[in-house]
């Protein structure tokens, strides 16, 4: 059985991770949405769907791994309740509003990112024409 300050640790440890996949995450979005803008009207419906397609798939991905993550994180906050912890961690509550937002976040924007991305495309390609 893990210390109390041991437990603390991994789930500051945890809570890197989890921000690490939600920076990751972020950082596709922006570059996706910095590149529609350069680049839309220059390449192909088949691409296209190619690239928008590979970032729902790594947000898929980093959903589920936000997802495990995020029970890590919560079986780690239980341990701690359980021991009678002294530490000062989030509580169950504040756990599951982080989790919350996490994913009303990914959600929101997955979706303006695609729909931006597919009327930038659509207005770039209309007026090619």
């Amino acid at each position: 059985m893990l210390s109390e300050a041991e437990l603390v640790g991994l789930f500051l440890e945890t809570a890197q991770v989890l921000d690490s996949n939600f920076e990751f995450w972020i950082t596709a979005s922006f570059a996706l949405l910095v590149a529609s803008h350069f680049v839309n009207a220059k390449i192909s419906m088949p691409m296209f769907v190619i690239v928008l397609g590979l970032y729902i798939s790594g947000t898929l991905l980093v959903t589920v791994r936000l997802y495990t993550t995020g029970r890590t994180i919560t079986s780690i906050r239980d341990q701690l309740e359980n021991m009678g912890a002294e530490t000062a961690i989030v509580s169950s509550m504040e756990n599951d509003l982080v989790g919350a937002l996490y994913f009303l976040v990914i959600i929101v924007g997955t979706v303006a990112t695609c729909i931006f991305v597919f009327t930038k495309y659509r207005a770039l390609k209309d007026a090619d024409i």
